[in-house]
């Protein structure tokens, strides 16, 4: 049993105070003030408008209770602070790829492809090999074990084996004492090639050929260069029939690089223990550690995976890549370091950016002005390899579900192989493009009803806690909020189809997922999607330990805040580690937002744990159990009696002194959730974040040049633990985003040949491009988000695309489905709508203009009742079921499938649907191979 102790201490105590027990105060250590605890009691007072009213402080609560609420100490959660990294990078400390030197390191070069297709037929290195200067040489034939980013998709190799797939692919590598050497042996490989018939349209991907690019046996399409085809249908097909209004519309979007500064590099080099060594920008370094285990035969132990600084990856530096085997394969036959880092041409032959994609979009709403179907087909083209594509041709769906309710959804998606440089994951992953489409048909939509585009979607959001149609689970969702303010700081009222020809303004929202449901390596019921380890030592510095990469978005800074804020020590005592493989618990890296929200919920549980040890041992000290105990600025007091207290430092020696040492680990795993359809795991996230922006243009009617004055854009992060990165992010996603819809483009000529694989021709928008953007944070708490905070770096790039082409439209009344949206296009658009209206000059065209139908009123009716019935459920005042329908009067606690006949759930078309199917439905008239042999 503990007896309550006798530990008063009195302000301004020194180390010659003595308690009544005759012990001294805080031992023989001087602390300054503020917080030193035991010996000096003053403190700072603790920051109550950064604790929540819900446990006594300031910070308003709207949507009620959180589970962190009492975790919360006021010390830095929801304040702007600068990045912890910020000042190695400004000051240039911090350590990039580029940077590694290690000493005997040796130049690695890669051999590439010139043709886009073609058979290697014989490799002879001995001219290569005999050039003085050269120490090793490789080609595929070293190498023959497949990788990829996916188990299921694994078409990659360190270097082409049998073919090379894309102008600029991997044939050979060689390390040499100089780059000029280097050069030169890459001169001297003799190589006889066959060439093969290339593909360069993805609707040609469809078609069978001779060669298909990869073969996937018996699963493979007939003879197709199809890599993956989805069908999703939900809901009841009959609201299809006799709709009220309708848009239809075809895009085509050409691909994007993600445009990052630092351009790929890697070091790698074996250690005396045969251990390798391998230094890299990586988004994932696990998967990388992963892949070189394949590749190079090695158990994953003897592997040590160094991440160095990433300037800029986006998505871009997320997969295992080729050249990261090379350099650790020439490394082992140099018996040297190797060094190879990529020129900007070379980074666009790796590209896996965005997917050029073909899109339709089709939808209906009912006389209500309810969302009654969205009918969308994305053919998109994959290039060389699959990378991200399988997980890609899902998003491009199912991201479209949300925010609103719908009363059917149907969607079939293929991405094909082509010879051209790899699409993959990029910034909004799967979800930009439709989403563009999606926005654009919804405006399309509401003009041809008379009602305003954004009373049609306040009027059809899906609430907080409810589910999707396709089954997704919705916690949180701050759209309506969202809508509201960018509505009025925008001043659209005043504004919409009012503004003079050559002026306008759009809506856009977006939906987004925070960390994606499934992990892509193990089986989420047993294993966690992060683990953090956290240490403190005697001088009460706290090492985190992660496997978590930070990329530039500020996830370190996100993990030292939540663990400075439950322990309630400055940041600065708090020291991130996730650089290395051989001490970071494993972490399944930077992609689908899931940093924060995933890794930060493990370093809060590991935080408690240090906590919990730390009051237990003031509750041995002090005699008050760890309930009436409270942390603030180093001190760990009596909640009644502040000067009833102990030091950091005291409790943690206490703690410390049987151990020796203070460690705790904290994992996350999301929670059951989903559908049990085929793909159904697709889009799973544990919150989605909800953004809405509004974009106002200037556009020459002359030239056609447009540019993007002002945005309002407003994004539901959850709770802005640090508002000034969170500000940064959408910031950063609004010019990535004006990239893709206005001057970004990867341009492929006649014969296949990307033009302009370099930045000077590759347009991305220069600081003068910039609009205004006033970020707007809109807070809606996840209840089950780090403190409540859900992702902030991908979903803010979706909304600018649509605003920009809606805004678009309403300055000069032409609806453009070609991004970018170049001069050149916009041009186009507008000669060819003179020609069809009979007009001669663009100064005679007219802005579209809107006269409120009778459906108005109805709209924004349901929009305000909608409103109440939100915020009683975001505070979980009411807890009914909803699930995606109610609108349509579908009873939640019932199968959908009992109440309505026309209600199906499918994964593949029936006999009768195949006629109707678009470009990328096409795929499913092909046979898998293992169908056509059981034909035979």
């Amino acid at each position: 049993m503990i007896t309550m102790g006798s530990y008063r201490q009195q302000p301004g105590g020194s180390p010659t105070e003595v308690r009544k027990d005759g012990k001294r105060v805080a031992g023989k250590q001087v602390f300054a003030p503020p917080g030193s605890g035991g010996s000096n009691p003053a403190m700072r007072p603790r920051d109550l408008d950064f604790i929540p009213e819900t446990v006594g402080g300031k910070e308003p609560k709207p949507a009620g209770d959180h589970i962190h609420d009492r975790d919360r100490t006021g010390t830095v959660v929801g304040k702007s602070i600068p990045l912890v990294d910020s000042n190695a990078k400004v000051t240039g400390q911090a350590w990039y790829g580029d940077d590694v030197r290690l000493p005997g390191e040796l130049i690695g070069k890669i051999l590439r492809s010139p043709h886009h297709y073609a058979r290697i037929k014989s490799i002879d290195t001995s001219r290569v090999e005999a050039l003085p200067g050269v120490l090793a040489v490789s080609t595929g034939a070293e190498a023959p074990n497949r990788f990829g980013v996916l188990p299921v998709t694994k078409d990659e190799h360190a270097m082409a084996v049998d073919k090379v797939r894309h102008v600029g692919d991997l044939v050979a590598c060689v390390a040499a004492v100089d780059e000029a050497t280097a050069i030169e042996a890459l001169s001297l490989f003799d190589i006889e090639w066959e060439e093969l018939e290339p593909v360069f349209d993805p609707k040609k991907g469809l078609e069978d050929v001779e060669e298909p690019i990869h073969w996937r046996g018996k699963y493979h399409l007939s003879m197709t260069n199809v890599q993956k085809r989805v069908f999703q249908e939900f809901g009841d097909r009959s609201l299809v029939n006799t709709p009220h209004a309708s848009s239809h519309g075809s895009w085509s979007m050409l691909g994007v690089h993600h445009g990052f500064t630092e351009p790929h590099a890697v070091v790698a080099h074996w250690d005396p223990n045969g251990r390798l060594q391998l230094y890299t920008p990586q988004q994932v370094p696990h998967y990388t550690h992963r892949a070189l285990s394949t590749v190079l035969e090695v158990p994953m132990h003897q592997i040590n995976v160094v991440r160095t600084f990433v300037g800029g990856g986006f998505g871009g530096k997320s997969d295992p890549f080729p050249h990261e085997m090379c350099a650790a394969i020439l490394a082992r036959k140099a018996g040297a370091p190797v060094r190879i880092t990529f020129d900007r041409e070379e980074v666009y032959w790796i590209n896996r950016g965005r997917h050029p994609s073909h899109i339709d979009v089709k939808m209906t709403a009912d006389t209500e002005g309810r969302i009654s179907s969205f009918d969308i087909d994305a053919l998109i083209d994959g290039g060389g390899f699959a990378s991200f594509g399988h997980v890609t041709s899902y998003y491009n769906g199912v991201l479209a579900t949300a925010p609103y309710e719908l009363g059917s959804f149907h969607y079939t998606g293929a991405r094909v192989w082509t010879n051209k440089p790899a699409s993959g994951a990029m910034r909004g992953h799967g979800a930009v493009n439709t989403r563009c489409a999606v926005e654009v048909g919804l405006d399309e939509m509401a003009e041809s009803m008379n009602v305003d585009p954004i009373d049609l979607r306040l009027a059809n959001l899906l609430p907080p806690h409810s589910r999707t149609i396709s089954g997704f689970r919705i916690t949180s969702n701050g759209m309506r909020e969202a809508l509201e303010r960018v509505r009025e700081g925008s001043e659209w009222d005043s504004k919409f189809r009012q503004l003079p020809l050559g002026k306008g303004i759009g809506i856009g929202c977006g939906f987004f997922i925070s960390g994606s449901g499934l992990p892509i390596h193990w089986d989420p019921k047993n294993f966690p999607h992060a683990t953090v380890h956290i240490q403190v030592d005697m001088d009460g510095g706290v090492t985190v330990h992660t496997g978590a990469a930070d990329i530039g978005q500020g996830s370190t800074t996100a993990v030292a805040q939540v663990v400075s804020e439950v322990l309630a020590l400055p940041i600065e005592m708090i020291h991130v580690r996730s650089h290395e493989s051989d001490t970071s618990p494993v972490d399944l890296g930077s992609y689908s937002s899931r940093v924060t929200f995933m890794n930060a919920n493990a370093a809060i549980r590991a935080a408690i744990g240090i906590r919990d040890q730390l009051l237990k041992a003031a509750w041995e000290m002090l005699g008050y159990h760890p309930n009436v105990l409270v942390l603030n600025d180093r001190r760990i007091y009596y909640k009644h009696d502040p000067a009833i207290g102990v030091s950091y430092l005291e409790a943690l020696h206490k703690a410390q002194a049987d151990t020796g040492a203070l460690i705790a680990r904290g994992a996350y795993r999301s929670p059951p959730m989903g559908g049990v359809h085929k793909g159904a795991a697709a889009g799973l996230a544990p919150a989605y974040s909800f953004s809405a922006y509004v974009a106002e243009v200037d556009v020459d009617i002359e030239t056609g040049l447009v540019s993007c004055t002002d945005v309002w854009a407003a994004h539901d992060c959850g709770k802005a633990l640090n508002p000034l990165a969170v500000k940064g992010q959408i910031i950063g996603s609004c010019h990535m985003g004006l990239g893709q819809v206005l001057t970004e483009k990867m341009v492929y000529g006649r014969t296949g040949h990307l033009q302009n694989a370099n930045l000077l021709e590759y347009k991305i928008p220069s600081v003068h491009e910039m609009p205004h953007v006033e970020a707007i944070i809109v807070e809606s708490s996840d209840p089950e988000g780090p403190f409540g905070a859900k992702e902030a770096g991908e979903g803010p790039l979706l909304p600018i695309l649509p605003a920009v082409v809606n805004a678009v439209y309403d300055a000069i009344g032409v609806r453009l489905r070609d991004l970018p949206l170049t001069p050149d296009v916009v041009h186009s658009g507008i000669v060819k709508h003179l020609k069809q209206n009979g007009l001669e000059d663009p100064e005679d065209m007219v802005s579209p203009r809107l006269k409120h139908g009778p459906l108005q009123k109805a709209l924004v009716a349901r929009g305000d009742e909608h409103r109440e019935r939100d915020r009683l459920r975001q505070r979980s005042e009411d807890t009914s079921a909803y699930v995606n329908g109610v609108l349509f009067g579908f009873d939640p606690d019932r199968p959908l499938s009992e109440q309505v006949e026309g209600w199906r759930e499918a994964d593949e078309p029936l006999p009768e649907q195949l006629a109707e199917l678009g470009f990328a439905g096409r795929a499913w008239l092909k046979k898998e191979q293992r169908q056509m042999e059981d034909d035979a």
